[in-house]
């Protein structure tokens, strides 16, 4: 096995710094779609536009453009274009060293999933140079809004690309690794319900929700639970003037589980812990819930796994099923009836201000997953 090319490290690392230097927040992501349609129509690839972004009111819908094969299979290569909210008043300002992009320390980079729009669009230019009879038709899905619920993903029509199998890049984990299950994610609300009265002169006929939504949280199973699970509370509203005692409070949170059964476990001691804390209080809870995405578990025997070890050794890649807590668009798809998996793209600290990814890594991947896909 030799290193990586050096050729394509460099295109892959320029591409990558002018998508990370291209602000795409979730729901206004036009600029950096306009970048990959001009990319892929300079190909000659058709490219269409759904209406998720009219749909979720942002600036653009999710991208799909098809190279055709000669081989009978249809395969779904997908990334998606948002990121992360930018830390206000800061530039995007991606640092190159040697093969790492990084950030300057005062604003996110962005390569999730910046990195799998690159290796992408790299995929596509590669394959466009394959014979035809060589390679299976790609359908090339850039989402919108993954951040902030997979509602890109939520928005496309999965049946109509008519594809057999996917892959995702969007894995935070190491190259080799596949995250091939996932987990189940539900929103929670808790509404906690007291009773007004002025807080000089009557604070003895007052139910005081805020009093009330700390013991909520006191009780709350807050981080991981046994079985996998996991249970956060992320924000708390309510409350008024400093003179009436409150009435009403707030608090979002969520769920996570790997199996329907283990959430709605976990859902279930959610709803006794608040009506049990609330109760000597004198105050109501009502607790809310609403499933984001449901999980998946692509057997190994799959097609995306077929493909992809066939492919390993070639590359030096030691293929590693692994699981996720957290979701992506591959929920998506598996849910949708598409065996799909997430394949491993070495990100490191996302979300943060501490983000940096390998370039020659990425690398790696193109040229493994291309191999995959022309079945070398």
């Amino acid at each position: 096995m030799n290193g990586p090319d050096r050729a394509l490290v460099a295109r892959l690392r320029t591409r990558l710094v002018d998508l990370c230097a291209t602000p795409s927040p979730s729901l206004a992501e036009h600029e950096v779609a306009a970048r990959v349609r001009t990319e892929l129509e300079a190909w000659g690839l058709a490219v269409r536009e759904d209406g998720a972004g009219a749909a979720l009111g942002g600036t653009t819908g999710n991208l799909i453009a098809e190279l055709p094969g000669g081989r009978p299979e249809r395969v779904v290569l997908n990334a998606h274009v948002d990121t992360v909210p930018p830390v206000p008043g800061e530039p995007l300002a991606p640092v190159v060293d040697g093969d790492v992009v990084r950030t300057n320390g005062r604003q996110i980079l962005g390569a999730d999933d910046k990195a799998g729009v690159a290796i992408v669009l790299e995929l596509v230019d590669a394959l466009r140079a394959a014979p035809f009879d060589a390679r299976p038709t790609l359908v090339a899905v850039f989402t919108v809004a993954e951040e902030i619920g997979l509602r890109g993903a939520h928005a496309l029509d999965v049946a109509a690309l008519r594809a057999d199998l996917g892959f995702v890049f969007d894995g935070e984990v190491p190259v080799g690794e596949v995250i091939a299950a996932a987990v189940f994610k539900e929103a929670v609300t808790i509404t906690v319900r007291g009773r007004r009265a002025h807080a000089a002169l009557e604070p003895g006929k007052g139910v005081h929700a805020i009093a009330a939504a700390a013991e909520v949280v006191r009780g709350f199973p807050l981080g991981a639970q046994p079985g996998g699970a996991v249970a956060n509370l992320g924000r708390v509203a309510g409350g008024g003037a400093s003179n009436v005692v409150p009435d009403e409070v707030l608090l979002e949170g969520e769920a996570r589980a790997f199996t329907r059964e283990r959430l709605e476990e976990l859902l279930r001691e959610i709803h006794l812990s608040a009506a049990a804390a609330v109760a000597p209080l004198g105050a109501r809870a009502e607790v809310v819930h609403r499933r984001l995405y449901d999980g998946y578990d692509v057997p190994e025997d799959a097609a995306p796994f077929a493909w992809l070890r066939a492919a390993a050794p070639a590359h030096g890649v030691e293929l590693a099923k692994v699981a996720s807590i957290g979701g992506s668009d591959t929920n998506v798809f598996n849910a949708q009836g598409l065996p799909t998996v997430n394949v491993g793209v070495g990100m490191h600290d996302i979300h943060s201000v501490d983000e940096w990814i390998d370039v020659g890594e990425l690398a790696r991947v193109v040229a493994w997953v291309g191999d995959a896909l022309t079945g070398r």
